[in-house]
C-alpha cells in the first residue's frame, strides 16, 4: 500500500474504511484507500474538516479553497496538492470543470467516503 499505515489508523481515520466488518463501508472505498498517497489523504481530510466545497485557482467565497491555502494548510508544497487532486479526481472524488483554469468540485463519491472515513466528525 501506497500510503505509511500509520497515517491510516493515526491521524487520518481511515481505518473505518478499511474495516470489511463495516456493512456501509463501500468495497470501492477499501480500493482507493490502497491507491492513495499520504498527500491525498491530507488534502481530503483538509476539505472534509472545513466543510469546503471547491478547490479553484482563485476565490473569496469561504466554502471554497485555492490550490495555494490548501497547501499552506497542510504544509505541502502548491504542486504536490495538485498532483494529489488530479490523482482523487481520476478516482471520482471530484467533478472538475474546466473553463480558463481547472477546479475541482467535491461530488457525493467524495462526501460518501469521508463519512465512512469518519463517521464520527461533523464538518463546520
Amino acid at each position: 500500500m501506497r500510503i505509511a499505515r500509520s497515517s491510516l489508523t493515526s491521524g487520518l481515520g481511515y481505518s473505518n474504511a478499511m474495516d470489511p466488518n463495516l456493512g456501509s463501508v463501500r468495497h470501492g472505498f477499501i480500493e482507493a484507500v490502497k491507491k492513495m498517497d499520504r498527500q491525498d489523504g491530507l488534502v481530503l481530510r483538509e476539505l472534509h474538516k472545513r466543510n469546503l466545497v471547491a478547490v479553484q485557482r482563485s476565490t473569496s467565497d469561504p466554502q471554497r479553497t485555492t490550490i495555494d491555502n490548501l497547501a499552506a494548510a497542510i504544509d505541502l508544497r502548491v504542486d504536490d496538492v495538485e498532483t494529489s487532486l488530479r490523482h482523487l479526481q481520476s478516482m471520482d472524488f471530484f467533478d472538475q470543470q474546466q473553463v480558463g483554469n481547472m477546479d475541482w468540485y467535491v461530488n457525493p463519491t467524495f462526501r460518501e467516503f469521508m463519512r465512512a472515513c469518519y463517521p464520527e466528525v461533523i464538518p463546520k
